[in-house]
C-alpha cells in the first residue's frame, strides 16, 4: 500500500511538472525580446512628437515587428517538437493589422483593428493569470495587465470621437502594459524553468 501511494504521489508531481513545461516551451527569451520592442515603442508613441501619421505607420511596424518574433517563436517550438498552431495564428494577426495599419488612410478602421487586438490581449492574460499560476503575485499581475489592457480598448471603442493622437496615446500605454507583462513572463519562465532542472537533479 505504502509503495502504491509513494508511486501516485510520483506520479502527481511529475503530471504537474510536465504541465509546468508545456505552459514554458516557448523559450522565455522571446517573451523579453517582445517585451522590449513593446515598451520601447509604447514610449516612443506616448512621448514623440512626430506627425499622427508617421506614428500610425509605427504602430504598423511594431506589429508586424513582434509577429516576425513570434515566427522565430514558432522555430524553436518546431525544433523542439512542441505544438506551434496558435502561435502562428497570432503572428499572422499581428502581422496583418500591422499592414492594414500602414497601408490605409481610414481613421476608424485604425481604431477598430488596434482596439480589438487590445481587447483580445488583455482578455487572453486575464484567462491566461486565472488558468495557470498558482502563485497569487504572478496571477494578480497577469490579471491586473489584462483589466488594464481591456479597459483601455474599452475607452478607445467608446469615443467615436477619439482623435488620432489620443488615440495612439491609448494604444502607446497599452504596448507599455504588454510589454511590462512580457519582461514580467520572460522572468517568470526562466525562474520556474531553472526549478524544475534543479528539481529533476
Amino acid at each position: 500500500m505504502k509503495k502504491s501511494a509513494k508511486a501516485k504521489v510520483k506520479i502527481k508531481a511529475k503530471s504537474k511538472a510536465q504541465t509546468k513545461v508545456g505552459h514554458f516551451e516557448s523559450h522565455w527569451g522571446i517573451f523579453s525580446i517582445q517585451g522590449v520592442i513593446a515598451l520601447l515603442i509604447g514610449a516612443y508613441l506616448l512621448f514623440s512628437g512626430e506627425s499622427s501619421n508617421w506614428l500610425i505607420n509605427v504602430t504598423g511596424f511594431s506589429l508586424i515587428a513582434l509577429g516576425v518574433v513570434e515566427i522565430i517563436n514558432i522555430l524553436h517550438r518546431h525544433r523542439n517538437n512542441h505544438s506551434w498552431g496558435t502561435q502562428l495564428a497570432i503572428s499572422l494577426v499581428e502581422a496583418a493589422i500591422g499592414v492594414v495599419v500602414i497601408i490605409s488612410d481610414n481613421h476608424v478602421l485604425h481604431i477598430a483593428l488596434l482596439a480589438g487586438y487590445a481587447l483580445v490581449d488583455g482578455v487572453t492574460s486575464m484567462v491566461i493569470g486565472f488558468t495557470n499560476f498558482t502563485n497569487y503575485v504572478s496571477r494578480f499581475f497577469w490579471v491586473a495587465c489584462g483589466m488594464v489592457s481591456s479597459v483601455i480598448a474599452f475607452v478607445i471603442f467608446a469615443d467615436q470621437g477619439l482623435s488620432e493622437t489620443t488615440f495612439i496615446k491609448l494604444f502607446a500605454t497599452f504596448l507599455m502594459v504588454l510589454g511590462l507583462t512580457s519582461v514580467f513572463f520572460a522572468i517568470h519562465s526562466r525562474d520556474e524553468l531553472k526549478k524544475l532542472k534543479s528539481g529533476k537533479k
